[in-house]
């Protein structure tokens, strides 16, 4: 194919899926990553025989393109269902997160526990799983999901209150999304439901590469060696009476006939100050979550046995922990176990900027003041070795509205400056799927376009 220059802003999943597609439509472009090498949060490490996850750690039931790219690079897929200790009203329940009839008699403590068979409990959550399912082709994290249409200007906050959820089952619906995202009230209430429905329609059903996430963006970028730049971060887009020219890196312009722009979402204006004004106004309603995540390597097994993880989502300050050798035992050498340590909200805020065993410490201490029966988690000074990962910005969530404006974003710059194309979890459902996703569409629209232009 005789093409001009494409020029990708950014290593993540979605610059990488883009450079992928690219490259199987006979185009090498060229790929500019600020740091030290692709993968941005979804890189993964490799420490003593272990395979660790620094940032994304799972794939949900509809992650259709994460599976079909997995497939194509011959990542195997290991599936599972996952199996969690929740920590309510002082006490341990478990549970595996099937709706089932059979399951809840089976968990009828849990049920009990954590709100769901009290009689407004009853009601309300009848209600929301009635609502789950009649919308069960929105609540899906699928590259051609349709969640966009029922986003709207109402909180996941104001959805609970509008649904009368009581607060016991407040806290089962909102905590693991409190864990981790941070606090889900003010995010829109499609999105989060979103997160909810893809646990409680899908039984829990969950897969992951063998060796983690992180095999696929290093699969990704071995794949596509050849078009990436590291360490050049881009400071402009150059764009010139509604056409982009090229990029401006430290010491140089590099021209190019079209731009994917493949960063998080927050920095795209700043990158390309010539945005349209609705454009702009759209990418206003972006947010992120702030993480950070603490991985020790261990000589035993930290949880109970077949606990895949714990949750405390009661507590502000005690992180989700995860046993990820129960599930992906190729991630560690035989006989050995990887515990990790998650936590967001303001407390991530807070910790970041510790150094790494202060982080540590704060994190073990905290889960070791409500540690599960049977468990067995390191001390301050114990584990074959530990790291630690600091997300400023973690996972997409949004305000009220996000998906239904972003979805307008393609049409705009069509309209304005169509050889801009924007790749991120925030043009799909935000989530790793929604990144590859959005960075495949915009290489095949790129591609098209120089086609076009080619013939």
């Amino acid at each position: 194919m005789s093409t001009g220059r494409v020029v990708i802003v950014g290593g993540g999943f979605a610059g990488l899926s883009a450079a992928y597609t690219l490259m199987k439509r006979g185009i090498t472009p060229l790929l500019l990553e600020a740091g030290e090498r692709a993968g941005g949060r979804g890189k993964g490490e490799r420490v003593e025989g272990f395979s660790l996850d620094m940032g994304a750690f799972v794939f949900t039931s509809t992650y259709d393109t994460a599976f079909r790219i997995c497939e194509e690079l011959g990542l195997p897929l290991v599936p599972s269902q996952m199996k969690f200790g929740h920590y309510r009203k002082g006490r341990w329940v478990t549970t595996t997160p099937e709706s089932s009839p059979l399951n809840v008699v089976r968990h009828l403590r849990t049920a009990i526990t954590m709100g769901f068979l009290s009689p407004s409990g009853m009601r309300s959550g009848y209600r929301v799983m009635r609502q789950m399912y009649r919308e069960e082709p929105y609540m899906s994290f699928a590259s051609d999901s349709p969640i966009a249409e029922i986003d709207d200007d109402e909180s996941f906050g104001d959805y609970m209150k509008r649904l009368r959820v009581p607060e016991n089952l407040q806290v089962t619906l909102r905590g693991p999304l409190d864990m981790i995202l941070g606090d889900p009230e003010p995010a829109g209430q499609a999105l989060m439901r979103a997160y909810i429905g893809e646990t409680m329609l899908n039984g829990g059903r969950v897969s992951m590469p063998e060796r983690g996430v992180g095999s696929l963006s290093e699969a990704l970028a071995t794949r596509c060696s050849e078009a990436i730049r590291v360490s050049t971060p881009v400071r402009k887009v150059v764009v010139a009476d509604g056409t982009v020219t090229g990029v401006v890196v430290d010491g140089e312009t590099i021209e190019a006939d079209a731009v994917i722009c493949a960063v998080p979402g927050t920095k795209v204006p700043e990158l390309i100050p010539e945005l349209p004004a609705e454009t702009r106004r759209a990418l206003s309603t972006i947010s992120y979550s702030t993480g950070c995540r603490v991985v020790i390597g261990l000589d035993h097994s930290p949880l109970p046995p077949g606990w895949h993880g714990a949750l405390f989502p009661e507590n502000d300050d005690t992180p989700l922990l995860l046993d990820r050798s129960v599930f992906l035992p190729a991630c560690t050498p035989p006989g050995k176990s990887l515990l990790d340590l998650l936590i967001g909200r303001d407390r991530a805020k807070q910790l970041i900027p510790l150094d790494d065993e202060e982080i540590k410490r704060e994190l073990l201490g905290a889960a070791r003041r409500k540690a599960p029966p049977g468990s067995a988690l390191p001390g301050d000074d114990e584990g074959l070795f530990y790291r630690v990962y600091r997300w400023e910005e973690a996972l997409c969530m949004g305000t009220p509205g996000m998906l239904a404006e972003m979805a307008n974003v393609p049409g705009q710059l069509a309209g304005s400056i169509d050889n801009l194309f924007l790749a991120g979890d925030y043009m799909g459902v935000p989530s790793v799927n929604g990144a590859l996703s959005s960075g495949e569409r915009a290489a095949h629209e790129v591609a098209d376009l120089l086609a076009s232009r080619a013939g």
